[in-house]
């Protein structure tokens, strides 16, 4: 018989540096960013810590390449939704609705978001900059779009915006004005209720619009500017 032991599988760099970034996502998920620790990464992906400080300086340094995998998921979500329909008013409901469907399940994406409220440090800094900046086209798309109504669109979407996140990051200690997040029946609330908030704000869209064609309407009748404003009024 033989007694050649079996050769040991050798993890390649690659296989390694993969083996870092779940090991990174369960304690995430299980902890949190700030209570993750540099020892449960490297325990749950069984290296050394050699290994570890041979690529990363510090948790810091790590976590700053670790998120950028994640610096693009909202940006994602509003391109999904934009090319769902050349609807601008279609567009945004559907990139709400995208949003509460990524925020929904507990994901990196949530803790992220939760690591941004809780700490200032140059990593969380960079990625809420950089959602930021991902908002601004469409922050200008729709200013331009809601030009000459009385609403102020980009405000009311950042309250949506800004309640959706704290919805999902708030279900776990509660529900919400009796809105259970962790229940169907509560999230399917929400969306009906996107979908009302967003019948609301682009009827006043709908009516800035069809003033301009009565406006014009009556300009061809060679109604005066003067008349024309007071019965419009």
């Amino acid at each position: 018989m033989s007694t050649e032991k079996p050769k040991r599988y050798r993890r390649t760099k690659a296989d390694i540096t993969e083996d870092i970034r779940k090991a990174a996502i369960d304690q995430v998920l299980k902890r949190g960013f700030s209570a993750s620790l540099v020892t449960g990464i490297i325990k749950k992906a069984k290296i050394e810590p050699p290994v570890f400080y041979h690529r990363y300086k510090d948790l810091d340094e790590f976590y700053s390449e670790f998120v950028k995998e994640y610096d693009y998921w909202f940006s994602d979500i509003a391109d999904k939704a934009i090319k769902s329909s050349d609807d601008p008013k279609h567009q945004f409901a559907n990139l709400m609705m995208g949003l509460q469907e990524a925020l929904k399940e507990k994901s990196v994406m949530q803790e992220l978001l939760r690591w941004e409220i809780a700490e200032g440090t140059d990593t969380t800094k960079r990625t809420a900059a950089l959602r930021e900046m991902f908002t601004l086209p469409l922050a200008e798309k729709y200013n331009a779009l809601f030009k000459d109504t009385c609403v102020d669109f980009v405000a009311l979407a950042s309250l949506m915006i800004g309640g959706l996140y704290y919805l999902n990051l708030h279900k776990e200690r509660s529900s919400f004005c009796a809105i259970d997040m962790t229940k169907d029946e509560g999230i399917e609330r929400i969306n009906k209720a996107i979908k009302t908030f967003n019948e609301i704000m682009f009827s006043y869209l709908e009516q800035r619009d069809s003033k301009q064609d009565i406006a014009e309407r009556m300009r061809a009748k060679g109604i005066d500017e003067q008349t024309i404003r007071e019965c419009l009024l």
